[in-house]
């Protein structure tokens, strides 16, 4: 490996210890509280370094926030993937970003406090790049395969993604979580059996998974 090949493997572990000290301490403290000398203390790393990656706090908490989605995101596709149909595909995601977001108390803290440390319109922002073009397309694959109702159009990708994270959210917060997960499950398999293309005289189908 060349020198500037190391510099730059060290630049990105540094940039990784960075955002998962920050992503701690703004789980534990709060982005009001937390301040960028507790992170770099955390991280181990000089205060001019954490300025080096991120201009400010603000920009800090986005790089955590997008870091933890984009994770939340790749094990929704690879939990999606191991089914062949489209509504098994979509009740899969929908199951595995629950789980995410139930079993990971810090996740949820991010998710609470990015309206107020992002703003609302840069969160809109966000979901738009990362967890709304995957429910989009697992809605498009249902509406070529001729089993949507209606049309898969931003309006309902980003109200059944509304729905999801709210699920989500209170389940989390629920004294049991693992029931309340359940629960939340079961709430958003209703809503989607009204969006599935039905033959005459077919009876609703039975949900195509079950959450772990």
């Amino acid at each position: 490996m060349t020198v500037k090949g190391r510099r730059a493997e060290y630049r990105e572990a540094t940039r990784g210890a960075v955002l998962d000290a920050a992503a701690e301490l703004f789980a534990e403290q709060g982005f009001t509280a937390a301040t960028i000398d507790d992170v770099a203390r955390a991280a181990r790393v000089g205060k001019g370094t954490v300025y080096y990656h991120f201009t400010d706090k603000a920009h800090l908490f986005e790089a955590v926030f997008r870091d933890r989605q984009q994770r939340l995101v790749a094990d929704v596709a690879a939990a999606a993937v191991r089914h062949d149909r489209p509504w098994p595909r979509l009740t899969a995601a929908l199951d595995a970003y629950l789980e995410g977001t139930v079993t990971d108390a810090a996740h949820r803290s991010l998710l609470q406090q990015a309206p107020a440390a992002l703003g609302a319109e840069r969160c809109r922002e966000l979901d738009e790049q990362m967890g709304l073009p995957a429910l989009q397309a697992l809605l498009d694959d249902l509406a070529a395969a001729g089993e949507l109702s209606v049309a898969p159009s931003p309006m309902l990708t980003r109200l059944l993604f509304s729905a999801l994270c709210e699920a989500a959210m209170t389940a989390g917060a629920a004294p049991d979580p693992a029931q309340a997960r359940h629960t939340a499950f079961e709430a958003l398999q209703a809503i989607l059996a009204g969006l599935r293309r039905q033959a005459s005289g077919d009876r609703a189908p039975a949900p195509a998974t079950e959450p772990s």
